[in-house]
């Protein structure tokens, strides 16, 4: 007798099993399946799953235990929806992309008004494409300075900028 035929002899028991774990009743089958397919992958001999001439018990009702933790986790990981998302009107192609520039216009004439050091800093951190530290060697500023003058600058971006970024939002940018 192989493994699958040994375990399909007490299919209603390994079925009660997984609903008295909470198991919804329509994946209670799901699960009892997904535990014969992991048994005939993994267990070749039947000998390794018996204690005292029967199936052991314990060692299944584990093995559920722990597909049934893993199917409960990888649910409360994903959100669903019975509402379909309203589309997007066409239309409003032109309104996301002039909020778009007026954004970007505010972001700059924001950057033009502070010292000539943090203007130059984040001029290039942010048209060269250069990280912290890259920054940081180039110019031979500490990596501190570098990061506390971003940091600062990048906080007056959101408070000053705070209107142009809500009229962007609401022209439906995402």
């Amino acid at each position: 007798m192989n493994v699958l035929e040994l375990l399909s002899t007490r299919h209603k028991d390994w079925c009660r099993m997984v609903q008295s774990f909470g198991c919804p009743s329509h994946m209670v089958e799901d699960i009892v399946q997904e535990m014969y397919l992991r048994m005939y992958k993994y267990v070749n001999e039947p000998e390794k799953i018996m204690y005292k001439n029967e199936v052991n018990t314990l060692f299944v009702y584990i093995s559920l235990k722990n597909m049934y933790a893993d199917y409960a986790k990888s649910k409360s990981r994903f959100q669903t929806t019975d509402r379909i998302p309203d589309v997007v009107d066409e239309g409003s192609a032109e309104e996301r992309e002039e909020a778009m520039q007026v954004l970007v216009h505010s972001i700059w004439a924001e950057v033009k008004t502070w010292n000539w050091y943090d203007e130059k800093l984040m001029t290039i951190y942010i048209k060269q494409e250069m990280s912290m530290r890259e920054l940081s060697d180039e110019t031979k500023i500490s990596l501190s300075s570098i990061f506390n003058t971003l940091k600062n600058g990048k906080q007056r971006i959101k408070t000053n900028c705070k209107e142009a970024y809500d009229t962007w939002k609401e022209a439906g940018a995402r």
